[in-house]
């Protein structure tokens, strides 16, 4: 692996020597720009190459990650590691209940990869109604979840629940159409 430094030969044309400048990086996503000001860049005095060291190059990937997500309507990187870590939940367990590897959390969370709108509203569920991380997925449990009472307006539609599905925790009253989910 190459590291740059000031006065190496470039890593691209090999003849030129590096060079330390700073400067301001303007990145652009769907017409809007974001600007990264005083960012250290390496820079070639033959080829004109620039190129930032693998620290920096993290730190402005994860920025531009939280950049497009915040134009896209996603969750930031640090949003989803703060609701997991809120739910009392490891990588691991976040993982079993969205179906992904443990990886793929990780990934989200440093901003390697972006989300899916779908994976942003379970994480936006969760928040919001964290007791349901047990009904899809028992074997996760946490002392954080409180009992939860939604109020079913008479003409909604419940659906029956497909075969091999249940609600454990759920009791329902129908007189006064209220159901209780208790954290099992």
């Amino acid at each position: 692996m190459f590291t740059l430094r000031k006065g190496r030969i470039c890593p691209v044309c090999e003849k030129g020597k590096l060079q330390v400048e700073i400067m301001e990086l303007p990145f652009v996503y769907k017409n809007r720009t974001k600007k990264i000001p005083d960012q250290k860049v390496f820079v070639c005095d033959v080829c004109d190459y620039e190129g930032l060291t693998d620290v920096d190059n993290k730190k402005v990937e994860k920025l531009l990650a939280d950049f497009r997500r915040t134009i896209d309507g996603l969750l930031s990187c640090g949003e989803l590691e703060s609701i997991r870590k809120g739910l009392g939940l490891n990588k691991k367990s976040m993982a079993r209940l969205l179906s992904v590897n443990e990886k793929t959390v990780g990934r989200y969370e440093n901003g390697k990869i972006t989300q899916s709108a779908q994976v942003d509203k379970l994480y936006r569920v969760f928040q919001a109604a964290p007791f349901l991380t047990t009904i899809i997925e028992p074997s996760i449990s946490s002392s954080k979840f409180e009992t939860s009472v939604f109020t079913v307006a008479k003409d909604n539609y419940i659906p029956e629940l497909a075969e091999g599905y249940c609600l454990q925790g759920f009791q329902a009253d129908i007189e006064d159409q209220e159901i209780t989910a208790n954290a099992a």
